[in-house]
């Protein structure tokens, strides 16, 4: 049931930036929030790199001990 509801907030969530960039465009001018736009997914994608190095460098799991 988790998974289920997890993918739904994800559709919503996809839907609800999706609907409001296209505001965006709508009510100020475009240049402006495709600036905003490439800006956002840049800092998501360097968010998204540094958490994916962090999870590399410090797994969940432990090692076992070595003997």
């Amino acid at each position: 049931m988790w998974s289920f509801l997890r993918r739904q907030l994800n559709y919503f969530l996809i839907g609800f930036v999706a609907t409001f960039v296209v505001y965006l465009f709508i009510r100020f001018d475009p240049d402006k929030v495709f600036l905003g736009v490439v800006l956002g997914a840049i800092g998501g994608t360097v968010l998204s790199g540094g958490l994916f190095m962090l999870e590399r460098r410090f797994p969940d799991k432990a090692l076992p001990p070595e003997e």
